[in-house]
């Protein structure tokens, strides 16, 4: 008996030896995490005070007169840039030590419980004696009110960076709250229900007119001039449900796309402007329809449908999410310019979309062809009809529609090389021969077309149609290859898929690998299509595949972001990190580093005089998740006192 008691508590000392074993190296993995942490944030703290504010972007000049200098005024616009820049990397920083703050406390706390729980079960000490020696020692406990103090550091120099203004530096630094957003989305939720009845009740309005048009033919110009803004509504609609996706499964799109974590549109808010787009969409075309009712020529309808969407879009007043149409515009601008600048995720992103939205732009050429060469002014009276006009697309040129569907690809093609001059690596090289295929496809596809119009020999259509037939091969092998390796992250083990997943089933996964094959394959032969204007059934099945590649498009926003967050993941990435060029700092640093005396000696003292066990709060801290939607982050900092204008 007494045998079996000296084995049973042998075998328990052995499992102690091990639980501890283990938990001195999970704090080990943490302390050396929570360190690195701390030193990069110091790091980065330290860099603000490099950077040339001139005044905090005050007006310079004794006289206080404005000079009409260019050289004067390109300086002073430089240096508000930099201020605004600054401006931004202090609330990511300030955001990063919330997470960090957030990160500390977690696990602390889950430290102390499962050592308690160990010292309830066993009844024994040995998990007080280790909190004792181990984890109240221990950097992670030690170091515990850094993340504070580096706060309140930022605190005092966005104060001084906002010259004063306490709201705006609040604004800059505080994570809104979880019951602002819940309240909003209800009744953002109630206006899609309200979108969605009417676009329902609308396209059934549209079906029965159609059913009942006894000539079916009439309706193709007008099919043809709606389809574009049909594409970009679908594309907007399932750009909302793939966001909707993203945020179920964790997947941090707000620091993939670099946007502002704490002022960014939902997944509801695109969902709103899709069904918005999608009402005055059906509107229109209903309008369009019943244009001998309203003393409207047809011809109009889709003009005045199209300046409005243009209208929203270039709206320069602070209305209808300003801030996300002007983000638009610049990613929009800087994906034009490719070649003259760095490229990041989101030009990236941008041209890729672009690609799958080809036929947009070659809707809104045609719209533009019609209404400045084929149609009519003198004559458009009210209750002609858009089929009076014929779209003759003999009159086009072919080989615009060629440069349409090559000008995407050469975007990102411009993006790849630019890429490869700023990194040297050679597998940007090989992306930019990944579209370089389209080139061949289109170019082909356009002299196979053109040889048979021109009845040209037997032997030299038949050479274009093979030579068309092998480049659309190598590209959808091509592109598929890249979608699913390099773009997805799958086929990389000795499986078809990865180690690590973020959707739920793995059947997700084979269902789209195999639309992805299949959705290549009929975005291939769509671009053949697209040159055959003068035939009925190549129109009408350009029309069913184009829909189909927007939807393909979104499919593969899915897993590319999925791969871009588990890339983010391994490098621990849970903010922006911004680049400042080394200068001199012209701010107030006595006032600083007075303030900030004063606060430590404020914390000293609260230190001493506490006697209370410090029990931390229990906050979820997942940093690669979205800072806004998926986290409630409190700011436990010392409050802002207001500081005299630098």
């Amino acid at each position: 008996m007494d045998c079996e008691v000296s084995g049973y508590s042998k075998q328990v000392r052995l499992e102690c030896q091990v639980f501890f074993k283990r938990c001195d190296k999970e704090l080990l993995k943490v302390n050396n995490f929570y360190s690195e942490k701390l030193t990069e944030a110091n790091r980065r703290l330290a860099s603000f005070g490099l950077i040339a504010l001139d005044g905090s972007g005050q007006g310079q000049g004794g006289d206080g007169c404005v000079t009409a200098n260019s050289k004067a005024y390109k300086h002073t616009q430089r240096k508000k840039t930099e201020l605004r820049k600054l401006k931004m990397a202090v609330g990511e920083l300030y955001l990063g030590l919330v997470f960090l703050q957030s990160y500390q406390e977690l696990n602390y706390t889950g430290f102390y419980k499962i050592t308690k729980k160990y010292d309830a079960k066993f009844a024994c000490e040995h998990g007080l004696q280790w909190r004792t020696e181990k984890l109240d020692a221990s950097f992670l406990y030690t170091e515990r009110t850094r993340c504070g103090q580096m706060m309140f550091r930022l605190e005092t120099f966005m104060l001084q960076l906002e010259g004063g203004n306490k709201q705006k530096a609040l604004r800059r630094l505080q994570v809104p709250p979880r019951g602002t957003e819940q309240t909003a989305g209800q009744w953002i939720t109630f206006r899609i229900g309200v979108t969605c009845g009417l676009v329902i009740a609308l396209l059934t309005l549209i079906a029965f007119k159609v059913w009942n048009e006894p000539h079916l033919e009439h309706l193709k110009a007008l099919l043809q001039l709606y389809r574009g803004s049909f594409l970009l509504i679908e594309f907007l609609f399932l750009m909302g449900l793939s966001m909707c996706c993203w945020g179920k499964s964790g997947i941090n799109h707000v620091l993939i796309f670099e946007l502002d974590p704490r002022q960014h549109l939902s997944h509801l808010h695109i969902l709103e402007v899709a069904g918005c787009l999608a009402v005055c969409w059906c509107a229109s075309v209903l309008a369009s329809l019943h244009s001998s009712l309203l003393s409207v020529p047809q011809q109009l309808h889709p003009l005045f449908f199209h300046s409005l969407l243009l209208l929203l879009l270039l709206n320069p007043t602070p209305t209808y999410h300003s801030r996300s149409r002007r983000w638009l515009l610049t990613v929009m601008w800087k994906v034009l310019t490719a070649a003259l600048r760095p490229v990041g995720f989101a030009e990236c992103w941008l041209a890729d979309q672009l690609n799958s939205l080809s036929p947009l732009i070659l809707s809104l050429w045609e719209m533009l062809c019609f209404y400045t060469i084929q149609i009519s002014w003198k004559d458009l009276q009210a209750g002609s009809f858009l089929y009076s006009e014929s779209l003759d697309w003999e009159k086009q040129s072919k080989v615009v529609p060629c440069l349409i569907q090559c000008f995407p690809p050469w975007l990102r093609f411009t993006q790849c090389l630019r890429c490869f001059w700023d990194s040297g690596h050679t597998m940007h090289l090989l992306n930019a021969g990944k579209y370089s295929t389209v080139f061949l496809m289109v170019t082909f596809a356009g002299l196979y077309n053109i040889a048979r119009e021109r009845a040209a020999l037997a032997v030299e259509v038949n050479a274009y149609l093979y030579l068309w037939a092998v480049a659309t091969c190598l590209s959808v092998l091509v592109t598929v290859s890249w979608d699913l390796r390099m773009d997805w992250g799958l086929l990389q083990g000795n499986g078809l898929l990865k180690e690590e997943l973020l959707y739920s089933r793995e059947v997700y996964y084979y269902a789209a690998m195999l639309a992805d094959v299949l959705l290549r394959i009929s975005w291939a032969i769509n671009i053949l299509l697209a040159q055959m204007k003068d035939s009925a059934a190549a129109s009408t099945a350009s029309a069913v595949l184009a829909p189909l590649e927007v939807l393909r498009r979104s499919m593969w926003n899915l897993f590319r972001l999925e791969n871009e967050h588990l890339k983010n993941c391994e490098q621990c990435r849970a903010v922006r990190d911004f680049e400042f060029p080394s200068r001199t700092v012209n701010v107030p640093e006595q006032f600083l580093q007075e303030k900030l005396m004063d606060q430590d000696e404020l914390d000293n003292s609260q230190h001493n005089s506490s006697t209370s066990h410090h029990k931390p709060t229990c906050l979820l801290f997942r940093y690669l998740r979205p800072a806004v939607e998926e986290t409630n982050l409190p700011i436990q900092s010392p409050k802002m006192e207001p500081a005299p204008c630098p």
